[in-house]
């Protein structure tokens, strides 16, 4: 039994100093070579660092109207090992905050998580109500939150600020790091709530607040554009439209309107992320008839056809292949002048004209006048279009003759109406923008007009003018601006599909483009509506609309009619 004794001793003692050694062993571990480190830890929860957002400058209008700006809100996160009871904590948020009391929970008892953001960009109103129920471990932190006091006023234009606080499409990401500011750096010593210790060691880094923007959109002119579209768009159930107002003389965008739109104030709503997109420079379309415009304008530049030139106006164009290009109804016009080649929409004669300018020619002034290539506005996403040349995989003599009366080539909306505005001035394409000035304090940078190039000689472009105002003479049965004369195209161009070009209802893209007054013009107009059912052609579908809006614009700016009110000048209008 001693032995025993003795034996049971020695292996207590033994089993003793191992697990001595092991605690030893620990509290070295802790204190000596893991002391470093766990003092780091307690010194990065004791001294956080915080992200101080800057605030972003407003944007304005032209007249100084607010569009976007910033407003007070707040960030609910939890120090999840102060939460006292997640249950009670969770079901006492979720009606607040929008979130369900699951998801709460499971935030709030995730392992390993020290710090947790419940919800961001709380209204003051909801804040209030979660300090006052005094929740151990939640805390408040101030956060400015983006508002578009306007709604979906032009919000493709503007674009929105995301959960990052960063300028997601439009205007807000173009200008990011212009409007978005510098953000600052708070590191504060913390109590065990995380408010940070008024007498503690702290260092701060302000942020630099963003610059504002000045816009050259009209808030009456934009406003103007979309009511007109929203209701063209109902009564011809539309799929959809744009509505350009453009400035002739500067290349500034007064109005871009594009329906459907969506609610920047509600972006994470939106399920289909197309509708941030801005279809005015992003999206491109067979323009149809209104680049007979174009066409018209080279032919006459090279002298190769005059207004008095007279044409055949068959009812098609056979090429070498045997293909039959026709006019649209199968119609037959005749021996036709150049201008009742633009009034007839002629696709024979606008065939005409590029066989006189010959590819080469037609190619380089299309591009001349800026298609195939970005305009250079001041907004993200812009495309090129579609142009092909002479020798590339996408030419052939039918596209040649096709892309006369704008179809076969793809353009921007924008394109469009910087092209024309370019006829409109006198000749010179210029660049259009979106941003008049950029105001950082007491610094002020003012956009100046920036010309590209001249496309047509002047004396060219007071001819087309005339012709144009013609055109839009004939449509006085259709639509009419009584007392000025407004130079004017229409257009109804088919839409491309994989098996050729669509048929049926709601197969056309209806237009009208056009500027004035004749005698000095100020504005050139884009009316543009995809779809419609009311009626394919461009004359009755966004004609209507094209009046309104230049109706509206002349009595905005206080432009006086050249001619008597109750005048009627021509006839003849056409499907």
């Amino acid at each position: 039994m001693n032995g025993l004794s003795a034996r049971r001793l020695r292996v207590l003692l033994a089993a003793f100093v191992l697990f001595s050694g092991a605690v030893s062993y620990r509290v070295v571990s802790f204190a000596v070579l893991q002391g470093p480190v766990l003092a780091q830890r307690a010194e990065a929860f004791r001294y956080r660092e915080d992200i101080v957002p800057a605030h972003r400058g407003d944007i304005l209008d032209a007249r100084g109207r607010v569009l976007a700006t910033d407003i007070p809100a707040d960030r609910v996160s939890a120090i999840v090992r102060q939460v006292e009871d997640p249950h009670r904590t969770a079901q006492l948020l979720a009606p607040l905050i929008g979130r369900s009391a699951e998801d709460i929970e499971a935030a709030l008892t995730q392992p390993g998580r020290e710090w947790v953001v419940l919800q961001r960009q709380l209204d003051p109103e909801v804040s209030a109500q979660i300090r006052a129920l005094e929740l151990p471990g939640i805390v408040l932190d101030p956060e400015p939150k983006r508002a578009y006091p306007m709604g979906d006023f032009a919000s493709q234009v503007l674009g929105f600020v995301n959960w990052e606080y960063r300028g997601a499409y439009g205007l807000e990401a173009a200008y990011d790091s212009v409007v978005g500011g510098i953000p600052g750096q708070l590191v504060g010593e913390r109590d065990l709530a995380g408010n940070v210790i008024a007498l503690g060691q702290s260092s701060w880094n302000p942020p630099k607040d963003g610059a504002t923007l000045v816009l050259t959109i009209d808030s009456a002119v934009q406003y103007l554009a979309e009511s007109v579209l929203e209701r063209t768009i109902q009564e011809q159930r539309a799929a959809g439209g744009t509505i350009i107002v453009m400035d002739v003389r500067t290349g500034a965008i007064l109005a871009m309107a594009n329906r459907p739109s969506f609610d920047p104030n509600r972006f994470t709503a939106v399920s289909d992320p197309a509708l941030f997109v801005n279809p005015s420079v992003s999206a491109t379309y067979e323009p149809g008839s209104t680049f007979k415009v174009i066409t018209m304008a080279l032919g006459l530049d090279a002298g190769v056809v005059t207004p008095q030139t007279v044409v055949d106006g068959g009812a098609y164009r056979e090429l070498p292949d045997g293909t039959r290009i026709y006019n649209a109804l199968l119609q037959e016009f005749g021996p036709e002048t150049m201008t009742e080649v633009l009034i007839h929409s002629s696709n024979v004669g606008a065939m005409e004209v590029v066989d006189r300018l010959g590819p080469e020619r037609f190619s380089d002034g299309v591009e001349r006048f800026g298609f195939g290539q970005p305009t250079g506005v001041d907004l993200p996403g812009e495309v090129e279009g579609i142009v092909n040349r002479p020798g590339t995989a996408g030419w052939s003599l039918t596209t040649f003759y096709t892309n006369a009366f704008g179809q076969g080539i793809a353009v921007t909306p924008l394109q469009l109406v910087a092209a024309v505005s370019a006829i409109a001035n006198g000749g010179v394409l210029m660049r259009p923008y979106i941003v008049q000035e950029i105001r950082d304090g007491q610094r002020i940078q003012v956009t100046e007009p920036t010309p590209v190039r001249r496309v047509i000689r002047e004396e060219t472009a007071r001819t087309l003018s005339e012709m144009l105002a013609e055109v839009m003479d004939s449509y006085s049965t259709r639509f009419r601006i009584p007392g000025y004369r407004i130079a004017a195209k229409t257009g109804t161009a088919e839409i491309p599909g994989p098996h050729g070009y669509e048929r049926g209802e709601g197969a056309t893209i209806a237009s009208v483009i056009g500027y004035g007054p004749v005698e000095n013009p100020r504005f050139c107009v884009l009316v543009k509506i995809d779809r419609p059912k009311g009626s394919p052609w461009g004359e009755r579908a966004a004609g209507p609309a094209f009046a309104e809006v230049f109706r509206q614009l002349l009595l905005l700016y206080g432009i006086p009619p050249s001619q008597p009110i109750d005048s009627v000048t021509g006839g003849g209008g056409r499907p």
